[in-house]
This record gives structure tokens, sequence and C-alpha cells, in this order.
């Protein structure tokens, strides 16, 4: 994930301890979180469409989506995590079977 913000944006100096305290949880999972100041970057703002700031952008595969999710380091970490995790959950037992298929998850 990549935010792009501009050093004189209240929005990004709020957000800034939430997206380092992410940046440092999300380490020792190889989730690498990066910052660019768009105000300098004005070529990477405009081809990855900035609109306003902060702006978070997350790649997978070259390709930049929007990130929409919250904004404190909980929920960054917990969104990341489940856009990065593996695909399937393997259920190991019968019993693991059912409770999955009730949860409707």
């Amino acid at each position: 994930m990549v935010e792009f913000y501009a050093p004189w944006c209240g929005h990004c100096k709020k957000l800034a301890p939430e997206y380092e305290a992410a940046a440092t949880a999300l380490l020792p999972d190889g989730i690498i979180l990066g910052s660019v100041d768009a105000t300098v970057e004005k070529d990477l703002g405009s081809r990855f469409e900035v609109k306003g700031y902060p702006t978070l952008k997350f790649f997978r595969g070259g390709e930049a989506t929007e990130y929409k999710g919250g904004r404190t380091t909980d929920t960054i970490v917990s969104w990341l995590r489940k856009a990065t995790g593996p695909p399937a959950k393997k259920l190991e037992s019968s019993e693991a079977v059912k409770t999955f298929s009730e949860s409707g998850k």
C-alpha cells in the first residue's frame, strides 16, 4: 500500500502515526507500506489519479486500487491482512466444516 500525501495536509498529519504503526505491525507479515509526497512527486500523483490528500492505494500485481477502509492502525492492519492473506482456509475436521458453514462466512 502507498500513501500519497501533502506535508501541509491536516488529514495527512493525523493519519501519519496510525499509518506508521500499521507499517511496523505488518513488517513481520512481509507487507510493506510506503509514502509518497505527491506535492514533490507530481508525476506519480497524476499517474495514480490522486485527487486529494491523503490517498491510499493498494497494489496487487502492478494494479492500483483505491483503499477505502478505515484510517486507524487496527483497521489498516486488518484490511491488509485480509486482502493479502490466503484465499482459502483449510478445514481440518467435519466439526470445523459444520462450524464454518453455520457461521455464514
